[in-house]
């Protein structure tokens, strides 16, 4: 039985995400102030006078009185609109205010994921908390004595966090179940219930406790017929058996989960229990990415007869596993013409993580931000994946 002390993720620089994770997406005033959030990687929110000392020195009670002092002679917020906290009094608009304070300064972890939206949620950059709440004086007047000339409308919220880019998106490329989490219009709110959805937007492979994730897309303007649905899955699942055969594992095809959004293009998500047929779909994926990128690069194993863990190894000469006397075995992967000519025929997009792997490149967010290109498959390479 394969258990995970076999060292596959690792090799193949699959991400591990963290459970405990939390997903937000935050307002930029309509969109104003994405640019300057994005440029130097930042978030912030507003209701200055709500300073980090009131914060962590005041009661709940006193900080809402406070709330209600300052709005009751301002203007509303442009990107606090028919907020779920809000109950339509002047108490529910107390409680919202306080609530988003509160989850932006306090509830928000680094290592959480936020997606900033841009004027008309044209673009989505979705990004990583690196760091905890602070604050800034004078940012607004320091900007523009600096830089005078400048088309970003920098932001004057003194309360931020500090964040990483991973990727960004157009709205043509968001995935149509994540979309309709983009219909709440107030300036915070936690987007938890679409976090499959956001991770495989980030990722094309990954795992998440049990589990190892992978999405493959694929499909012409308009999307996947059945035939060539079906006639992928075959394929996929005959060179999943065959890859598990030579490891020895004991990879059933009903253990992966399957989730299709057959749209332009189609998403194929499979995944699989991370112990037996997520290692099965790691090698699945790489073997795949060696065979559409004519990869030089394969991949061996070594099984311990006795405990029956499995070692791997990516290799360019596959001699063997160093540290290991024997020869290690390669792996092959069944009818490589075939299933070349399929990916070239359906556009299939390799998942640019393990593509790295080929090149001997790290995993950058550079290279996450590049997920899903449409670079053309080209069916004259010959350094396919033995």
């Amino acid at each position: 039985k394969i258990t995970m002390e076999s060292n596959i993720l690792e090799i193949l620089n699959i991400p591990n995400i963290s459970s405990q994770r939390h997903y937000w997406i935050i307002r930029t005033n309509s969109g104003d102030y994405y640019d300057d959030f994005i440029l130097h990687q930042y978030i912030s929110i507003a209701w200055d006078y709500v300073t980090l000392n009131i914060l962590n020195n005041q009661t709940e009670e006193a900080i809402k009185r406070l709330i209600e002092v300052y709005e009751n002679s301002s203007s509303t917020n442009p990107d606090d609109e028919d907020d779920d906290d809000d109950d339509g009094s002047a108490k529910g608009k107390i409680t919202a205010i306080y609530n988003k304070i509160t989850r932006f300064v306090f509830e928000i972890q680094k290592g959480d994921i936020i997606l900033i939206p841009s004027k008309n949620s044209d673009k989505i950059t979705i990004a990583e908390v690196i760091g905890d709440a602070y604050e800034t004086q004078n940012y607004v007047e320091d900007y523009l004595k600096n830089d005078p000339e400048t088309e970003i409308r920098p932001c004057p919220y003194q309360k931020r966090r500090r964040i990483k880019s991973l990727k960004t998106i157009s709205k043509s490329e968001m995935d149509i179940y994540l979309a309709k989490g983009f219909n709440s219009q107030h300036a915070l709110s936690n987007m938890d219930e679409y976090s499959s959805f956001i991770d495989r937007t980030i990722y094309s492979i990954y795992s998440k406790g049990d589990k190892l994730h992978t999405t493959m897309h694929a499909g012409h303007p308009n999307g996947l017929t059945l035939k060539e649905l079906v006639e992928l899955s075959t394929s996929l699942d005959e060179s999943a058996k065959f890859l598990a055969e030579q490891c020895g594992i004991p990879y059933d095809p009903s253990d992966i989960e399957v989730k299709l959004n057959i749209h332009s293009p189609g998403i194929i998500e499979l995944i699989g229990c991370i112990a037996v047929s997520g290692v099965v779909l790691s090698l699945l994926m790489f073997s795949l990415n060696n065979l559409i990128n004519g990869g030089k690069l394969s991949i061996s194993l070594k099984k311990d007869s006795e405990t029956g863990n499995i070692d791997f190894a990516v290799n360019s000469e596959s001699d063997g596993i160093k540290g290991h006397q024997e020869k290690a075995e390669k792996l092959e992967l069944k009818k490589k013409t075939e299933l070349l000519q399929m990916m070239n025929d359906l556009d299939i997009k390799s998942p640019e993580i393990i593509s790295s792997i080929l090149n001997g490149e790290k995993v950058t967010p550079t290279m996450i931000a590049d997920a899903q290109s449409h670079q053309k498959l080209s069916s004259e390479a010959e350094d396919v994946v033995e």
